[in-house]
């Protein structure tokens, strides 16, 4: 497997075939957002992902940014290493606890006039 580089993209590859990727943006010269992680449905998620965010959190470092998470996997995955998160900006979403982020219930009121 080999991990290959592009702007705002990382990829996991293996006898020339996509196995994952991390795609994100640069949003300034300090600021950069980690916009969502594929992973092929055959292969194991949490190893590639896990890969993935790793080497990003080294670019991330390295480039001495700050890094905003859509993508959910990442977020759990930041949650749950803490000592990864200094990289990440301010005011982040928590994804597991009485904070966490849950689905809105919607209640429409359907109104119709004649």
């Amino acid at each position: 497997m080999t991990i290959t580089e592009q702007p705002g993209q990382l990829q996991i590859t293996q006898d020339e075939q996509l196995l994952a990727s991390l795609h994100y943006l640069c949003l300034s010269d300090t600021s950069w957002v980690l916009e969502q992680i594929f992973v092929r449905p055959s292969q194991s998620a949490t190893t590639l992902a896990d890969q993935l965010i790793n080497r990003f959190t080294q670019l991330a470092t390295t480039a001495n940014v700050t890094v905003k998470l859509l993508d959910p996997y990442a977020k759990r995955y930041f949650s749950q290493h803490p000592e990864e998160q200094a990289i990440l900006a301010a005011n982040q979403l928590p994804v597991t606890g009485d904070a966490a982020v849950k689905p809105v219930a919607l209640h429409l009121e359907h109104t119709e006039e004649e």
